[in-house]
């Protein structure tokens, strides 16, 4: 209960401090300290692009409504009649203009009628009237085209969704304050009743106490009464002696006795009773007095409770104070009837004017773009788009299509409205197999139909549009329509532009498999042509050679050949096998940039102890497990068989053997890795000795001789003890531990008897798998391109949310000046400088799995980077041959990172983890294993990427270009004392050797984009900003064998011409202080609907807990959406809101233990995009897109703004996850680095999460 009541008044404590906490802004940094505060005010550098900019695309998006979001809804709806107001006044403009523009047009027709022809003035001026009516009403028609399709309604829709949600937050803090305060009250009669308990066990207590002191005093009246009996029995006897016998007072003397001697029998009797009674009664006293005294502290722990409780209680608001309940809950609140009014308005204005064909005249389309705005307005709408933005696109579709014809584009929107849209792909097909010929000029209302279904397939959420043209217009499309829908009419425009007929035939049957999914029948398809149909999904429209579906191929087969060949052929031997692979040629193996690979075997090794020392799942761990489990396995067994006869010397071999891989398993050798040699056997050996000797003197000891003595120190001569033929065999064998334990176990099923026998292992992973574990870790390197998957697995299998593993191999080529430029020595004073340029090329693969899904990429990095040092050093000779000198330098470093990869990924649901890495092993398999596996049906797969489309439905591939920008600066302070120079360097090469501590601070900012081009699920235009500052010190031991120091080895000694030098460096160094700051925005297309991630990252929980504070309802309504409902579906529940809390009130204990005891964690705090904000945005990217189709730069770039200023809207974005991660990294670079740079790379990256909320 006092657990319980902790946590109910943290919870407490934490509400009072939201309640108090100030606002914090979406796009502002929480809580920067104020030394930071100054520092990156002086030095702006130091931080991060606002994240504002960060999440613009740069289109000087400007938010037009100047409206406080805190605002009340009358001012909403104040700034929404403005807008009304606005759109009036346009209209008539627009229709004053029109009727000018009539009015020009008669008569200046009338002037060409006229009888006798009118003048040519005046048809000249009539002409210009014409176009300058012409042009007022184009500027007109083109202002109030603009005007609609803003953003001012949807900011003021935005403004007064953020007034939902600030409802939703009172009306949420109140139940859950007057809920903490209900509980409070309970707890709180709890403890009362405890408090009563404790009282009526305290009353028990004293009464025992009282009951020990009362038989206390009972003795001690016994005693009296006893020691009175002795006196008076003494007193008697006297008496008695001096008075004569036979007399009356003998008698009565004697009676008097008697009487006195019961008495003090009786005495006695009670003080035996009362002193067996009180034998513990100090014991008890004592125990009574500590139970009174954990009693009183219990009632005093209850009191203190129970105090902390009501102060807490007089603390909280009362519920009035929290949230105001709305006037009329009935009626609909002022804004919202304001924003439906302005939303009809623009729409019917929209649909009147019809821009794209005001031309023409717009009258003829009217009636159907009527209809198609009634569906738009219906309850729900079928589609979430906004209204304006499906009849812009619909219609600017159209006029391309119909080349502005009204009347045509009235007939397709009318033959649309009769049919459902599975009809259309039926019609297509027929009429590509018609063999009629058409003329160009044909302007038939079915091909212009299935152009418009073309076109609009192209267009984000395409579908969705076409769905509400279509006889079922009136429910929104179900994703299992609109997908095999859009395929279809991707394929089907790709396949009419393609000249190669092998892609036409392949994009058939994606056609094929479309339409056999719209039309839901079981017809059977080959393999391929499921992989064709999910290549289109993904947005590959052509298989043939240079293409993006066949760069994919060849860079999955080089992946699975090419780098798996080279990490086999580096560890083959020089006489390799016929079978073996052969070596690259010795010219590129002295490239360190080529013969790249990640799989190389020490990038394996440092992958194992990375990923195992951040809790992530490898085989190396694995096996070490399985291993273990069967060591204690076999000792249970040798256990059980110790008294088995004859078998004692093969039982202590065993004994042996297990003891000597315990000994290297303490020693941290991991036993999956070991192959057994020489030195086993002999350690095994030397155990085995030991063993008997002390078996053979504890039977000497227990085994006395017919004298009772034993021989234990009679002198034994020591006997040849020789390892069994088995073990001998095993300690030779090379055979790895596991094979070796199995060769043990079965030995010993042949010899101990059936009783005795082990146990059949049971082991944890499948024998194909463990084998293949088991293999790769004994050889320590790829043997096969199996390997792959045998190395991959466990971390898909065992990954979290966040966990990533990349492995990277490659190399670095440079080129630079020497450490100290050519000059005069001086005798105190020396310039440092040096210079360096270089290029980097690294071969990865990595397993990540993000918020979005889990996802696997195989690619290259190049990186172009630059570096110059400068700096003085200053010192002089304090003896012969010793120095004392200071450096002070600064490095500046520019590099760009070009990342070029091919990205699997699929998409996370929701309590469907172990499917999503089901789905993830299975396409790495099908990846690595493609020219292996059979085929369900059909022809064998042509390539990796076929296969894995075959296989994996869901599965999205596409293609990944990264640029990262990373810009350094660093000073170093270094004190090299004392510098030992053994030659003068004036006339001949010195040496010199320099223990060299020193302080470092350095500071980086990198810029990071992301794009990735197809793929079902994208993320497209990424972009990060990154500050980070790193302060530590080193300790450097340098050895010079040819020296130029600038300092001379003697005093006095001859200062020639300084020449470079050739280092040697053994050092170590260590940070001691670091900060991080992050800006991020990660835009992302699920099919064709826009979604995206915001983050800020910290390096401390600092501003996470301001985060939270700020924003505590929001993120315990954000926990409560993950939670399960009741039996209502309702998930806004008491119990949840309780769960939620103590699930963050969990989480903030977290972050702040991490705070203290982890120094390299990320703090990374998540919103993502409303669905309503996603459809805004796709609204505007269909208006975009066929803007750029008709080459309307400036209609595209109004566009774009606007996507800008949804973007940035507060109200865009919702709180999602709080995620702290801690990274892990190994790299090592093996080289020559001075003058010229050759160098070989390898890097391990790890992450993983340490703490999230809400929880997975």
């Amino acid at each position: 209960m006092l657990k319980e009541a902790h946590e109910l008044q943290r919870m407490v404590e934490s509400a009072l401090t939201h309640l108090k906490a100030a606002p914090t802004s979406l796009w502002e940094r929480p809580a920067p300290s104020t030394v930071r505060r100054i520092t990156t005010k002086v030095f702006p550098w130091l931080k991060p692009a606002p994240l504002r900019e960060v999440a613009s695309n740069g289109s000087n998006a400007k938010t037009k409504i100047k409206i406080n979001s805190q605002q009340s809804p009358e001012t909403i709806a104040a700034a929404v009649k403005e807008l009304s107001t606005r759109l009036d006044h346009q209209s008539k403009v627009l229709a004053t203009a029109t009727h000018a523009l009539v009015a020009a047009r008669e008569h200046l027709e009338s002037l060409e009628q006229a009888t006798p022809p009118s003048s040519t003035e005046r048809l000249d001026h009539a002409r210009a009237r014409v176009q300058q009516a012409d042009s007022t009403t184009r500027l007109a028609s083109q202002q109030l085209r603009e005007l609609i399709q803003g953003t001012e309604v949807l900011q003021l829709g935005a403004l007064s969704e953020g007034q939902d949600q600030v409802e939703q937050k009172a009306e949420f803090s109140q139940q859950w304050l007057s809920e903490l305060r209900t509980r409070m009250q309970a707890v709180d009669v709890r403890f009362a009743d405890r408090h009563a308990a404790i009282e009526i066990e305290l009353q028990l207590k004293v009464a025992q106490t009282r009951e020990l002191i009362s038989l206390d005093h009972d003795m001690t009246a016994a005693e009296h009464t006893a020691a009175q009996a002795n006196t008076q029995l003494s007193a008697l006897r006297a008496q008695r002696q001096e008075t004569p016998e036979g007399s009356d007072e003998t008698d009565r003397l004697d009676t008097a006795i008697g009487q006195t001697l019961a008495t003090r029998s009786q005495a006695m009797q009670t003080h035996q009773q009362l002193a067996k009674k009180l034998v513990r009664v100090d014991a008890d006293v004592a125990r009574l007095n500590d139970e009174l005294g954990e009693i009183h502290q219990r009632i005093a722990i209850v009191n203190d409770e129970r105090f902390a409780l009501k102060t807490l209680d007089q603390k909280l608001p009362a519920s009035e104070q929290v949230a105001a309940p709305a006037e009329d809950q009935a009626q609909e609140r002022i804004d919202k009837t304001a924003l439906k009014n302005v939303r009809e308005q623009y729409l019917a204005s929209q649909i009147g004017e019809a821009h794209a064909f005001a031309a023409t005249g717009a009258d003829e389309i009217q009636a159907a773009l009527q209809r198609i705005g009634d569906r738009l307005q219906g309850t729900p709408p079928p589609t979430p788009l906004p209204a304006f933005a499906v009849i812009e696109v619909v219609t600017s579709a159209l006029a391309d299509v119909t080349g502005n014809d009204a009347t045509r584009a009235n007939r397709v929107l009318d033959l649309l409205n009769q049919h459902p849209l599975e009809h259309w792909p039926r019609v297509a097909e027929e009429m590509s197999k018609s063999v009629r010929t058409r003329s160009a000029n044909n302007n038939s209302v079915q091909r212009d139909t299935l152009d418009l279904c073309r076109k609009l397939a192209n267009v984000p959420r395409g579908m969705e549009m076409l769905q509400v043209l279509s006889s079922d217009g009136t429910a929104p499309i179900v994703a299992e329509r609109a997908k095999p829908l859009r395929v279809f009419w991707n394929a089907d425009e790709a396949q009419q532009k393609e000249p190669d007929g092998k892609v036409k035939a392949w994009l058939q049957t994606a056609k094929q498999v479309a339409r056999s999914k719209l039309d839901g029948d079981e017809k059977s398809f080959d393999d391929v042509d499921h992989a064709a149909f999910n290549a289109v999904r993904n947005g590959y429209f052509s298989n043939a050679p240079g293409t993006p579906y066949a760069q994919h191929d060849q860079r999955l087969k080089k992946a699975t050949m090419e780098w798996v060949m080279r990490a086999v052929a580096a560890n083959t031997p020089e006489q390799a096998t016929a079978t073996a692979p052969t070596k690259s040629s010795l010219p590129r193996r002295l490239v360190p940039t080529l013969n790249k690979t990640p799989f190389a075997k020490s990038t394996l090794d440092r992958a194992y102890s990375v990923g195992e020392s951040m809790g992530l799942q490898s085989p190396r761990k694995q096996v070490d497990q399985v291993i273990s489990a069967r060591i204690s396995m076999l000792e249970e067994t040798l256990k059980n068989a110790k008294g088995a006869p004859g078998l004692q010397l093969e039982i202590s071999a065993a004994h042996a053997m297990l003891d000597h891989l315990k000994s290297l398993e303490k020693k941290g050798t991991h036993l999956s890795q070991v192959t057994l040699k020489k030195r086993d056997g002999k350690s095994m050996q030397s155990l085995l000795k030991a063993r008997v000797q002390q078996q053979r003197l504890s039977q000497i000891w227990d085994k006395p001789d017919a004298n009772g003595k034993r021989a234990v120190n009679v002198l034994h001569k020591a006997q040849h003890i020789e390892l069994p033929p088995l073990y001998s065999e095993l300690a030779n064998s090379k055979l790895s531990v596991y094979e070796a334990l199995n060769r043990v176990d079965e030995h010993l099923r042949e010899v101990l008897p059936p009783a005795l026998q082990p146990a059949e292992s049971v082991e944890e992973v499948l024998d194909q798998d463990l084998s293949a574990a088991i293999k790769l870790l004994k050889t320590r390197h790829l043997s096969e391109k199996s390997d792959i998957v045998t190395f991959f697995k466990p971390f898909i299998l065992e990954s979290r949310l966040r966990d990533r593993l990349r492995l990277g191999g490659g190399g670095t080529l440079g080129v630079g000046l020497p450490s100290l430029p050519y000059s005069l020595i001086s005798p105190i004073v020396s310039p440092i400088f040096s210079a360096e340029k270089s290029r980097s090329d690294e071969a990865f693969a990595q397993l990540f799995m993000p918020i979005l899904g889990m996802e696997m990429s195989f690619g290259k990095a190049r990186t172009e980077a630059a570096e110059a040092t400068i700096g003085v050093a200053a010192g002089s000779a304090v003896a012969d041959g010793v120095a004392i000198q200071a450096a002070l330098t600064g490095r500046f470093t520019a590099q760009e990172t070009q990342t070029s990869s091919t990205l699997m990924r699929f998409f996370r649901t929701r309590h469907k983890d172990d499917e999503m890495r089901g789905n993830m092993l299975t396409a790495l398999d099908s990846m690595v294993r493609w020219d292996i596996i059979d085929p369900q049906k059909g022809q064998r797969y042509a390539g990796p990427l076929e296969a894995i489309l075959a296989r994996n439905p869901e599965v999205s591939v596409s293609q990944i270009d990264a640029t990262s920008s990373t810009r350094n600066v660093a000073a170093r302070v270094a004190l090299r004392v004392p510098a030992v120079r053994f030659k003068d360097g004036a006339s001949h090469a010195s040496q010199t050797l320099t223990p060299e501590p020193s302080v470092y601070v350095e500071a980086d900012r990198i810029k990071e984009t992301r794009t990735e081009t197809g793929g079902f699920i994208s993320v497209v235009g990424a972009k990060g900003d990154t500050a980070q500052q790193r302060m530590g010190v080193t300790a450097n031991l340098n050895f010079a064998p040819i020296a130029s120091s600038a300092t001379p080895a003697e005093k006095g000694a001859n200062h020639g011409v300084q020449g470079q030098g050739l280092g040697l460096q053994l050092g170590m160094s260590r940070d001691l202080a670091w900060a991080l700051e992050k800006n991020e925005i990660s835009p992302f297309l699920i099919g064709d609907k826009q979604d995206a991630d915001l983050d800020r990252h910290y390096s401390t929980p600092r501003d996470m807990q301001a985060e939270i504070t700020a924003n505590r309802d929001l993120w315990l309504m954000r926990c409560i959406e993950t939670l399960e409902p009741d039996e209502t579906g309702n998930k806004n529940t008491p119990d949840n809101r309780l769960r939620a809390a103590m699930h963050l009130d969990a989480f903030e204990a977290t972050i702040k233990r991490l705070g203290k005891d982890s120094k390299y964690c990320q703090y990374n705090v998540n919103y993502s995009m409303k669905g309503r904000a996603g459809a805004e945005i796709d609204g505007y990217r269909g208006i975009q897109a066929l803007a750029l189709q008709r080459g309307d730069v400036q209609a595209a770039e109004k566009a774009q703004q606007a996507i800008d200023d949804i973007l940035l809207t507060k109200e865009t974005w919702r709180p999602l996850v709080l995620i702290v991660r801690e990274r892990a990294r190994d790299s090592t670079v093996v080289g020559w680095r001075n003058l010229l740079r050759w160098q070989k790379l390898s890097n391990v990256d790890g992450q993983r999460t340490a703490a999230q909320f809400p929880p997975p």
